[in-house]
């Protein structure tokens, strides 16, 4: 009787997968309300459940891999629930969730980056920030006073600051990178799901453009952010946001520009359709 039902209905398959997992969802509300993360993780989320919405109704293949995967990201899950931290359990849970849920709906051609989006949707920018922050921090201010120096200035980084004339301008945390680095992969995942298909492959490839746009981008806004803070006179602080959401608009740019360069390339790859004339 219960398989049944499960065959009459597959989405009830995804909502007891989901209740499966509720240890995570406690902890994921609970991280959006701590303070560490912004519950902007919820728009990776919907825009996979939006493209990754079933078009032609819910159906059930026993066979499908995908299944097979979301299978085993559960026993991993099970195994991890006693030793890995609640970050690592929650990116397990969510990514076999995902898996079951694409299989579902039938989705397999946008797996890979529905899978992404779901995953990118764990509160996880705080933990980025930890690991991550500092390194882009002192890349950027790398590139910053090599930028500034290419164009006649006399700058010299010392730690993650930028120095010249006794005014020392600090690349602080904010402007490392972490957000702009993750909504720039919710947007090269969300344009790669707007495909008809796309591999692991093409996907991955995508993902690792994004790590040098957004450095670049983010390079040239601390550059600017240096000259509008040793102005004599400070700028009003709009212009702080506006250089940062410039910035971010030059990625958003170049990942639009990529995602079309890639769709030609895919398509030249395609096998010709096979015609045939009747005379």
């Amino acid at each position: 009787m219960l398989a049944s039902l499960v065959n009459r209905r597959p989405w009830l398959l995804v909502a007891a997968h989901a209740a499966c997992f509720w240890p995570v969802w406690s902890w994921y509300v609970a991280r959006f309300d701590d303070g560490s993360d912004e519950p902007w993780a919820l728009v990776a989320l919907l825009a996979a459940a939006v493209l990754g919405w079933p078009r032609r109704g819910w159906r059930l293949n026993p066979s499908d891999p995908l299944l097979g995967a979301a299978a085993l990201l559960t026993a991993l899950y099970a195994l991890a629930t006693p030793l890995a931290p609640p970050l690592v359990r929650a990116v397990l849970a969510m990514a076999a969730l995902a898996c079951g849920w694409i299989s579902v709906a039938g989705m397999r051609a946008k797996a890979s980056p529905l899978v992404c989006l779901v995953v990118l949707s764990v509160p996880l920018i705080a933990s980025l920030q930890f690991y991550a922050g500092y390194p882009l921090r002192i890349a950027t201010a790398m590139g910053a006073a090599s930028l500034l120096n290419l164009f006649g200035a006399d700058v010299v980084r010392e730690g993650v600051g930028l120095v010249a004339g006794g005014v020392n301008v600090q690349v602080d945390a904010p402007c490392s990178g972490v957000r702009m680095l993750w909504t720039a992969s919710v947007l090269c995942c969300a344009l790669a799901a707007m495909r008809a298909r796309v591999t692991w492959r093409a996907l991955a490839v995508a993902l690792l453009a994004v790590v040098p746009i957004v450095l670049a981008a983010n390079i040239l806004r601390a550059a600017l952010l240096y000259i509008v803070e040793i102005r004599p006179q400070p700028l009003p602080a709009g212009w702080h946001s506006a250089i940062g959401m410039l910035s971010f608009a030059l990625v958003a740019g170049l990942l639009f520009a990529s995602e079309a360069v890639q769709e030609h390339w895919a398509q030249r790859r395609r096998p010709p359709a096979l015609s045939f004339r009747v005379s």
